[in-house]
């Protein structure tokens, strides 16, 4: 009885597997593909929520840029799983039917000289409790975490576990084990861009400077790989450096092929720079400021700025810090007046004034305990130096 059911069983199951290769193959939706759409669809409900008052803009950028981060992740992976796909099915087809054909046969005359279909079977929860197919992914990890620690120099383990980390949000985790594997495997361009992926990760979202640098030296080993100057030029918008980034942007895009998962994401990085561009180039004026004219630029000021051309426009501009920066000096401002000059000189292209600027308004706001500090966290998000 036992040899029938195995013939047919066996008949059955290389008819199952022969059916679909024997076929035409169809492209099919993988995982991957699916995950893209799902955070496209992320980076539109936080422009959506940004536009309706729900999350305050810094909040959006930093969620952007994680949403950004498994959009490149999984924009490669699908990258790797097609390029696999069309290199390999040919090849693939063919070894399987081979298998198909020989398994069963060589598989039988092996059970039939040394199998006992006579003993009983095994419990099935013994089974799955010795299946690593049944264990689940906290089992797994910990599995692969023993057998690193018994041997710290498995590059295979710190390679499998470091991506795995990232997804259970175990940043520092992560840190460790792509650290080993810069150590073990040394300093590629992969390797130092994963790294600095999850001190992003870590930071959530922000790309520090220890980020940065790390972006820079693979970008240096690699000049066409994304993923580094996908974060320089996040880096670049969140340093207020917004004529790099937009530079940045348009030349990973221009090296990009249209469809890749993060060009969309460039583009409305590029179109919100823009529009933050626009309205920085004439200095915000305050409620207070537009009451007096003697004490600053007028609306009406404004508006006849707007209709002359570049040269005269800039003069005017110029003009207009310069009367703003000496009543500063002389009479003395908000903080938020002082930040307004600071930004000014910035777009003025002139960045040792504005560091000068803000050695004065802190010098200026020494009583003014919360002044000073909406004066040092503009500084250090324009990336100006605070000296005191």
């Amino acid at each position: 009885m036992f040899w029938i059911f195995a013939a047919l069983l066996t008949a059955l199951a290389v008819m199952v597997i022969l059916y679909p290769l024997s076929r035409k193959q169809k492209k099919l939706d993988s995982a991957e593909a699916y995950d893209l759409t799902v955070y496209k669809s992320q980076l539109k409900e936080i422009d959506a929520d940004v536009k309706r008052g729900l999350i305050a803009a810094s909040e959006a950028d930093a969620a952007r840029a994680e949403v950004a981060r498994r959009l490149i992740y999984t924009q490669e992976a699908l990258d790797a799983e097609q390029e696999n796909t069309s290199s390999h099915s040919g090849a693939v087809k063919v070894s399987s039917l081979l298998a198909l054909l020989i398994v069963p046969v060589v598989g039988l005359g092996l059970y039939y000289h040394m199998g006992k279909p006579e003993i009983s079977g095994q419990p099935l929860a013994e089974r799955l409790t010795k299946d690593p197919e049944q264990q689940t992914l906290i089992e797994r990890v910990a599995s692969v975490e023993r057998v690193l620690k018994a041997n710290p120099d498995d590059i295979r383990g710190w390679k499998l576990i470091a991506p795995i980390y990232l997804t259970m949000r175990r940043p520092d985790d992560a840190i460790r084990a792509y650290g080993n594997v810069v150590r073990l495997e040394g300093e590629t361009a992969k390797n130092l861009s994963d790294l600095g992926e999850a001190l992003v990760v870590k930071e959530g979202g922000v790309v520090s400077q220890k980020a940065i640098s790390l972006f820079l030296q693979a970008n240096k080993l690699d000049r066409i790989a994304p993923k580094p100057r996908f974060f320089l030029a996040i880096a670049l918008g969140q340093q207020d450096k917004i004529p790099q980034a937009i530079e940045a942007w348009e030349a990973l895009i221009s090296d990009s092929k249209p469809d890749s998962a993060w060009v969309p994401f460039a583009k409305s990085q590029i179109a919100a720079l823009n529009k933050k561009l626009d309205d920085t180039k004439v200095p915000a004026i305050s409620e207070s400021q537009r009451a007096s004219a003697a004490k600053g630029p007028t609306q009406e000021d404004i508006d006849n700025a707007s209709q002359l051309d570049a040269k005269d426009r800039q003069a005017m501009i110029e003009n207009m810090v310069s009367t703003l920066s000496e009543r500063l000096e002389s009479e003395g401002g908000s903080a938020e007046e002082w930040v307004q000059l600071i930004r000014a000189e910035l777009v003025l292209k002139r960045p040792d004034k504005a560091a000068k600027t803000v050695h004065n308004a802190l010098d200026a706001l020494r009583s003014d305990v919360p002044g000073m500090e909406k004066v040092k966290a503009a500084a250090r998000s324009l990336g100006l130096s605070i000296n005191q």
